[in-house]
This record gives structure tokens, C-alpha cells and sequence, in this order.
């Protein structure tokens, strides 16, 4: 845990991850306990808005500010302040385009939740810049305080709705209200600190705009694509089913993203060190790191589908006895999806990221065609199969690009006993070593 070195990195955002999936488990099972299938479906209508637009509107930030900062001689302080005028900007526009389609969007909801939805939009500035802090904060390397900010949101919310409880003041806007308000204070604080690094009078900002957005042009179809993929399902569910349904389906789809706790590991500490090898070595370097979580994740993966109907109705409640076929449906999708996003790094790191663009836009038109097709016949159940088909089919065109692209053989994509004796010598290890050729992570 207090190792400077890739390894040591991976193990703190992975504790973190853990952290972070037990507050959320914690804050889940009150919202679920406190208000039933309906008013968990109706606080997740009010909520899901700002963090979806302020995604949507990344442009590439993030990977752009991570790629370019571990550039040789970079200039770290104009790169920052480029980063902030245009998340002001994107925030403002993202802001003002929700205010207009949402209203209609959940036309099918009491007017009192809309306008708390339309006031919640407020927060997506501070989403996106919360977004870019965070990407500096990983290309510096900071990552205690990195791991910091991702949990103290999910801990103030926990500190909030245990209050709520207390005080007998549990409802869909209270709660909502816990959940959002931690976002402005902390997306302020980090961006002080890191102006106080850097200075205001930073030459070249010009120069570093056209770098970020060069590179980041290039990615955001992969931010885009991703961001929609991730939220596509719930936008769409919203609109053709039932709070009671969408509220049962939301508490299958966040438990099946435990699994979010070894890919986000991975990639946050997997993109920064890849972007600094030539091309073999970072493919080199994705290929093993993607061998080892997906056993990890495998395991995981049997376990959850075993514990499923107890665990489930357990922390929830029999109210939500029908969300464990879904679940088990969507951890699969998940562990596929990890596979793929792991991979995709590869190209990510050896500025190709248009690439893994293309395989986010299919996957996100296959994913709004087949919700479209199989929800209003089957239920919540034909949202998780279409999640579920798409992923696998994204999987697979992955597979193809490694094998077409780079001659990958298939058997690179298998794991390996070297892979597991470099896991027992890392684990080994007492004092960090220097970064050699393989980059940090080996």
C-alpha cells in the first residue's frame, strides 16, 4: 500500500474501489430499504442528469490532459488552465441543452421531481471539472489524494442519509439532495490546490488547447460512446418503464459494477504508465495486465452468481427478489466489458484512440436498438440481454483488432504461469524499484 511504483499504485485505488463499493452497498441498501422499488426508481430519474451531461461534454479532456502531461517536457501548468476555461465553457452548454430536453424526457413524472431534476443540472460544470481534477491528479501520480476524493463523496452521502434516517426525513429529494451535494465543495477544493501548484500566468494556454483538443477530438468519441454505453440503459428504461421497474433494475445494475472495482484499478494506473512505452512494450504491458484481472475477475464473477439470492434479498429486502436473474445477467456483462475496456488501453496508450471509438459507437448503437427491441417485450429482463449481446459482440471485435492490427496470437490473450510468478515477485517485494523497461507496472 505504500509503495511508489505501478504495483503499489494499483493495490491503493484497488482498496479504494473496495472502500468505495461498500459505502455504496451501505447508502443502496438504505435508499432501498427507506424507500421501496418506486421511490429508489424516481430519486434515480432526479440524479442520473448531471453526471451523464457533464460526461457527455468531456470532449477528451481527461485522456487528453493524462496523455499529453506524461509527455516529455510538457507544460503541466498551461495544460491545467487550457483544461479549466473549456470545462466552464462545455459545462455551460451541457447545462443549458438539459434544461431543454429534460423536461419532456420525464414527462411521465410528478412536476415537483422534474424541477429538481432541471435544478440539479447546476452540478454538471462542477461534474466534468471534477473529471479533469482527477485526470491531473493521476498524471502527477498523486494518487493518495487521487483515491481520497473518489471516497469522500460516498462517505459525506452516507453521513447524510444516516442523519436523514435519525431525524425520520427520508424521501426521494432529501436523499437525492445527500447525494449531489458533495460534488461543488470537493470539485472547488482540488482545483484550488492545484492552482496554488501552478500558476496563473501560464504562457503557451493557446499552444495547450490545440494539443488537449488534437488529442482529445480523437478520444471523445471513445469518452462519448462510453459515457452513453454506460447510461443508455438507464436513460432509455426511464422512459419505458415503470419507477417500480427501473428502480428493481438499478439495484441489480450497481451491484453487478463490483466488478468496477478491479478495472477501474487496473486502467487508472494502467493508461498513465502504458503512455510512456513505445508501442510493443505497451502492448506488451496491456496484454499481461489484462491476463491477471480477468482470472481475478472470473473468480469473482462464479462467486457473486452462487451468492446472489442471498446476499441480494439480504441487503434488500424480498421487495427486490426480482432483481436476482437480472443481476446475475449483468455481472457477466460487466466482467466482459472490463475484458474489453482493458484492452482498449492498448490503443489508448499508443495514440490510437480512434479505434477504440469506433468500437464504443458500436456498441452503443447496438445497445439503443436492442434495448429498443427486447425491453418493451421483455421487461427489465430484455435491458440486461441487450447490455449482455453487446458487450459480448464489443469483446469479440477487440479480439479481431489486436489479431489484425498488431498480429496478436491468440494464445497471447490466455494466462500464463510467467504471469502468475510475476505476481508472487511483486507481492514479494519489500522496497520499490525503479521503473525499467516494461514500465512501472513491471
Amino acid at each position: 500500500m505504500k509503495r511508489k511504483d505501478s504495483f503499489g499504485y494499483m493495490t491503493q485505488i484497488f482498496a479504494s474501489n473496495v472502500f468505495i463499493l461498500l459505502l455504496n452497498t451501505m447508502t443502496g441498501i438504505i435508499i432501498a430499504r427507506y424507500l421501496g422499488p418506486e421511490g429508489r426508481g424516481e430519486q434515480a430519474a432526479m440524479i442520473m442528469w448531471p453526471q451523464l451531461l457533464s460526461y457527455i461534454v468531456t470532449l477528451g479532456l481527461p485522456s487528453s490532459i493524462i496523455y499529453y502531461m506524461k509527455q516529455k517536457n510538457s507544460d503541466h501548468g498551461s495544460l491545467f488552465l487550457a483544461s479549466l476555461w473549456m470545462c466552464f465553457v462545455l459545462g455551460t452548454i451541457s447545462m443549458i441543452g438539459g434544461l431543454v430536453f429534460l423536461p419532456s424526457w420525464m414527462d411521465g413524472y410528478s412536476s415537483d421531481k422534474i424541477r429538481f431534476a432541471c435544478w440539479a443540472l447546476i452540478l454538471v460544470p462542477f461534474g466534468l471539472l471534477g473529471a479533469i481534477n482527477n485526470a491531473v491528479l493521476q498524471a502527477r501520480e498523486e494518487y493518495s489524494l487521487f483515491n481520497r476524493i473518489r471516497y469522500l463523496p460516498n462517505v459525506i452521502t452516507l453521513i447524510l442519509l444516516f442523519a436523514l434516517v435519525v431525524t425520520d426525513s427520508v424521501n426521494p429529494f432529501y436523499t437525492s439532495l445527500a447525494y449531489v451535494a458533495p460534488t461543488i465543495p470537493l470539485s472547488l477544493w482540488i482545483m484550488i490546490r492545484l492552482l496554488s501548484v501552478y500558476s496563473f500566468k501560464q504562457k503557451g494556454i493557446i499552444n495547450s488547447s490545440k494539443q488537449l483538443v488534437q488529442y482529445g477530438i480523437r478520444s471523445y468519441g471513445t469518452d462519448l460512446a462510453g459515457t452513453l454505453s454506460f447510461y443508455i440503459d438507464q436513460v432509455l428504461v426511464v422512459g419505458l418503464l415503470s419507477p417500480v421497474s427501473l428502480g428493481i433494475y438499478l439495484v441489480a445494475l450497481n451491484l453487478s459494477k463490483m466488478l468496477d472495482i478491479i478495472q477501474a484499478s487496473v486502467v487508472s494506473v494502467l493508461f498513465p504508465q502504458a503512455s510512456g512505452l513505445d508501442q510493443t512494450e505497451a502492448i506488451k504491458l496491456t496484454l499481461k495486465v489484462y491476463r491477471i484481472s480477468s482470472v481475478i475477475t472470473v473468480i469473482l464473477v462464479l462467486g457473486a452468481i452462487l451468492l446472489a439470492p442471498f446476499g441480494l434479498l439480504l441487503l434488500y429486502g424480498k421487495s427486490f427478489e426480482d432483481a436476482i436473474p437480472i443481476f446475475r445477467i449483468l455481472i457477466i456483462q460487466a466482467a466482459i466489458g472490463s475484458a474489453t475496456w482493458t484492452l482498449a488501453q492498448g490503443f489508448m496508450a499508443t495514440d490510437k484512440p480512434g479505434r477504440v471509438t469506433l468500437l464504443k459507437v458500436a456498441s452503443l448503437i447496438m445497445n439503443a436498438v436492442l434495448i429498443n427491441l427486447l425491453t418493451p417485450h421483455l421487461g427489465i429482463m430484455g435491458a440486461a440481454y441487450s447490455l449482455l449481446i453487446s458487450a459480448g459482440v464489443n469483446y469479440l471485435f477487440i479480439l479481431l483488432l489486436y489479431r489484425k492490427e498488431l498480429g496478436t496470437s491468440w494464445t497471447a490473450f490466455l494466462f500464463r504461469v510467467e504471469d502468475w510468478r510475476w505476481v508472487k515477485e511483486q507481492l514479494n517485494r519489500r522496497r520499490s524499484k525503479p521503473m525499467e523497461k516494461e514500465g512501472a507496472l513491471l
